[in-house]
């Protein structure tokens, strides 16, 4: 049974999540006697045949608009014992403000009536709503205490599906585990002066067995050479380490370059046989080449893979992973300046290239935060980590 997590995955939006939640339309709504709400919807379909915004609801009780959004509304123009709604009509951009009143105001509730003191007349608003779904319960309440009532589908259009995030977050269960050995080694190449201080440890998803771990090692200078290799990235030097034991494997993997261990985490991964541990998983995809998704994960060095970073990865390394066909990615330190998973733009780089449409492979990611806050990174936040 795997010890207790020491802390909490946090899955990051995408950048279309973030910037679908900050796009909102401007919409009419307009007060009208409950038991007519059939009626107008019926004669408004002359311009909205159907509600364009699903996640908002069409009607409305008063009680459930948000105090800012009711502030700026007029009194009705019905008396107080009367039941009221508040229809959401359409967008704004749908039909002239006019055209709206003049549709409502032939309905029952605008007629005059014998004994009526005064005839109401359509009391036509415009508010400002999100424009597209929520894509959580959390941000669903935000916007019905903000915007208007708003209704949670569970789906996402603009990243993961939330079951998928929850069914692959269950079963991380080691991720405390694995965090600690990539601070580990993080920690060892910072104290052998070679590198900064970032680890990264990557991990087969059906044994649990780490196949690799590296520490960046972008400030050793090699013998017979006068320069340190700016590119010995953590993630980088993680992905060589698993060509190589492809490759000593006798699958062919180019460049033949091979790498050295530069401390005592990684040469006990990198001289160990955990690569072999894919064999089984390997040696069953084979038995179903014809099968699209098998025809996509060969020749791809770490398929589905999962790898656990101290630190968020730059542009080069978060495209590195990708293109070796990683399933998921756990960080610990945000890299606000040059990180490349965060989508934010906002409070970063804001490119999220974990999951963008126009990138032929995505992969889950998280943020890992220690319950007792952890510890600060030593890594200065402009290195591209």
């Amino acid at each position: 049974m795997p010890p207790k997590p020491t802390g909490i995955l946090h899955p990051l939006k995408t950048h279309a999540e973030i910037r679908s939640s900050l796009q909102t339309v401007n919409v009419y709504i307009l007060p009208i006697p409950a038991k007519t709400a059939n009626e107008v919807i019926a004669a408004l379909r002359e311009v909205v045949p159907q509600h364009e915004l699903q996640h908002l609801r069409r009607l409305s009780k008063p009680a459930y608009i948000p105090a800012s959004i009711a502030a700026n509304l007029p009194p009705t123009q019905f008396p107080p014992e009367q039941s009221m709604l508040y229809i959401m009509v359409c967008q704004a951009d749908r039909a002239p403000v006019q055209q709206i009143a003049n549709i409502v105001a032939k309905t029952s509730p605008f007629q005059r009536k014998h004994g009526r003191p005064i005839t109401p007349r359509p009391q036509v608003s415009i508010i400002t709503v999100p424009a597209n779904m929520p894509t959580s319960p959390e941000q669903s309440e935000e916007w019905t205490k903000k915007y208007w009532p708003t209704v949670y589908k569970r789906g996402n259009p603009f990243g993961p599906h939330p079951s998928l995030v929850e069914n692959a977050a269950a079963k991380l269960t080691r991720a405390s585990e694995y965090m600690a050995m990539a601070r580990k080694v993080a920690r060892e190449v910072a104290d052998a002066g070679v590198g900064h201080a970032c680890g990264a440890v990557i991990v087969n998803p059906d044994s649990g067995d780490v196949i690799a771990a590296a520490g960046d090692a972008r400030l050793r200078n090699v013998e017979g050479r006068a320069w340190c290799n700016p590119l010995d990235h953590a993630v980088l030097r993680l992905v060589e380490m698993v060509a190589q034991k492809r490759l000593e494997r006798g699958i062919s993997v180019a460049p033949d370059n091979q790498i050295a261990a530069l401390t005592e985490t990684e040469a006990v991964f990198l001289n160990s046989n955990t690569m072999e541990t894919l064999e089984g998983r390997e040696e069953m995809k084979d038995k179903d080449k014809e099968k699209d998704h098998d025809k996509e994960s060969a020749g791809y060095l770490c398929h589905n893979m999962q790898v656990y970073l101290t630190h968020e990865p730059c542009v080069m390394c978060s495209m590195a992973l990708l293109h070796s066909r990683v399933g998921i990615v756990v960080f610990e330190h945000r890299m606000a300046k040059t990180g490349a998973l965060f989508g934010d733009v906002g409070q970063g780089l804001g490119h999220g290239l974990f999951w963008r449409p126009d990138l032929n492979w995505k992969y889950l990611t998280w943020q890992w935060k220690e319950n007792d806050g952890g510890t600060a990174s030593e890594v200065p936040d402009d290195i591209h980590a």
